[in-house]
């Protein structure tokens, strides 16, 4: 160490504490009730419990994750305690206060004293070979007190920091819901006045659909859309609006290609889009796959477009997002596709369907035993609330804008809290060269508790001194 205040020394850690690994215990022999066992699988958390008495440590101390996270160190607040192979206990003399020297060993470099080995760990030699700054004893105390009183403080800060993201969803669906009551584009409404009614706009989008089927050669509903029965009651929109059912406002509704694609996949052939591209109001294009021209052929029914909707079928059933322009003539398996109407926003239906209110509708319409999904029976049913073309527009524009000034916040948020982080180590970083609390100079100096603790360790038994033949670790 190249610097250290008046009255500090340093030292080995062997030569002022006692390290021991911790015993084999095997999961299925845990109980449910006894002594607390840690281990380093677990983030020296209390991993269970056990019966046996042979190798206990006592409180003070500390456990040292020697396999994994290598380093990670944790007091435990137990009297009494088991730990695993997997982490070394060490025991402090009185020279040092347990957490004044685990709050230490929690900004050392534990990878530079890990065992080269094909599996990295941490080994008792290498332990005691660390040099540790050793303040006055009353001067450790108070350095803990500090850290106790400043860490609770980034403790509350980070806590609070951590219930941003929950926050943020809720305050996003809370937008979504006054979006699609129409209360986001009141003052847009007063501004920009519409003359149709909602029993006009109904009859338009009616008389779209029936010319653009007939154009496309869509058939009628069939019987394979198998919709659950029970009505909803759906709330009050503005005037000139007019609530309708996908089935009414798309030119066809159907599914994804659903089918085994084992030796489908090509390099560099047409984008085949799976669930795992899907995100809410998002097409994530990692781990997008491709299939043959030939095979994309066959697959007319799941063909992609811009603007084409596609929806969550299985395992986040009734996540939907809108195809981009760059993924023009793609193809899709297990997707809900809907193809709207011109006077429907797909951007303004993609993020209803996300919507809290349509998520319970799709919540509520899953079928499946083994697995649940949403099938395009459901899917053609789902009421949605109709709002004139050009307050679409206005509609999905207010939403992007509150949700970007949202995840600004959020990302203001996470860049706090990885400031915390580094806050906390910079604030250890002081505590162990002295800095952090005043010193005083009636405190005894180190260097002769570090005297004390060599003459009594030179007058005791060479086994004791060595831990031999201990069943029980205690502060020495």
């Amino acid at each position: 160490m190249n610097y250290l205040r008046d009255g500090w020394v340093s030292s080995r850690l062997g030569a002022v504490s006692q390290a021991r690994m911790g015993k084999t215990i095997l999961s299925r022999n845990l109980k449910p009730t006894g002594l607390p066992v840690f281990s380093a699988s677990v983030a020296l958390e209390p991993w269970g419990y056990t019966d046996e008495h042979d190798v206990v440590f006592r409180r003070g101390t500390i456990v040292i994750s020697a396999r994994g996270t290598i380093g990670d160190v944790k007091v435990p607040n137990y009297d009494e305690f088991v730990s695993t192979q997997t982490t070394i206990a060490l025991s402090p003399s009185f020279a040092l206060d347990p957490h004044f020297l685990a709050r230490q060993l929690k900004i050392y470099d534990w990878p530079a004293v890990t065992a080269t080995t094909a599996i990295p760990m941490l080994t008792i030699g290498k332990v005691d070979e660390i040099e540790v700054a050793i303040a006055p004893l009353a001067e450790q105390r108070r350095i803990v007190a500090k850290l106790d009183a400043l860490t609770a403080r980034t403790a509350r800060a980070r806590a609070d920091l951590d219930r941003i993201p929950a926050l943020a969803a809720r305050y996003k669906q809370a937008v979504l819901a006054k979006a699609f009551a129409g209360q986001l584009t009141v003052q847009w409404r007063r501004e920009n006045p519409n003359s149709v009614s909602s029993d006009f706009l109904r009859s338009e989008i009616m008389h779209e659909r029936q010319l653009r089927r007939r154009a496309e050669g869509i058939r009628g509903t069939g019987a394979n859309r198998s919709v659950p029965t029970g009505e909803r009651v759906l709330p009050e929109i503005p005037l000139g609006w007019t609530w309708m059912t996908f089935d009414e406002c798309a030119w066809d509704l159907t599914v994804g290609h659903v089918g085994p694609m084992k030796d489908r996949y090509v390099d560099g052939g047409v984008p085949f889009l799976r669930s795992l591209n899907v995100k809410a109001n998002e097409i994530c294009m990692e781990n997008l796959v491709s299939i043959s021209d030939d095979f994309h052929r066959l697959l007319a029914k799941s063909r992609l477009r811009p603007g084409t909707i596609v929806v969550i079928r299985t395992g986040e059933p009734g996540v939907a997002a809108v195809i981009p322009s760059d993924l023009d003539d793609s193809n899709c398996s297990d997707l809900v596709i809907c193809r709207p109407l011109d006077q429907l926003n797909p951007h303004y239906a993609a993020r209803y369907i996300n919507s809290d209110f349509a998520k319970r509708y799709v919540y509520d319409n899953q079928v499946g035993v083994a697995q649940q999904h949403f099938n395009v029976g459901a899917m053609s049913k789902l009421p949605v609330p109709i709002a004139p073309l050009a307050e679409q527009a206005e509609i999905v524009r207010a939403i992007d804008h509150a949700f970007a000034e949202i995840d600004r916040l959020t990302g203001e948020a996470a860049a706090a809290r990885r400031l915390l982080d580094r806050l906390d180590q910079a604030i250890l970083a002081r505590a162990f060269r002295g800095e952090l609390v005043p010193q005083d100079p009636t405190d005894e100096p180190a260097s002769v508790l570090l005297a004390r603790i060599k003459a009594a360790r030179a007058a005791a038994p060479t086994g004791a001194r060595r831990g031999h033949k201990a069943k029980a670790a205690c502060a020495t």
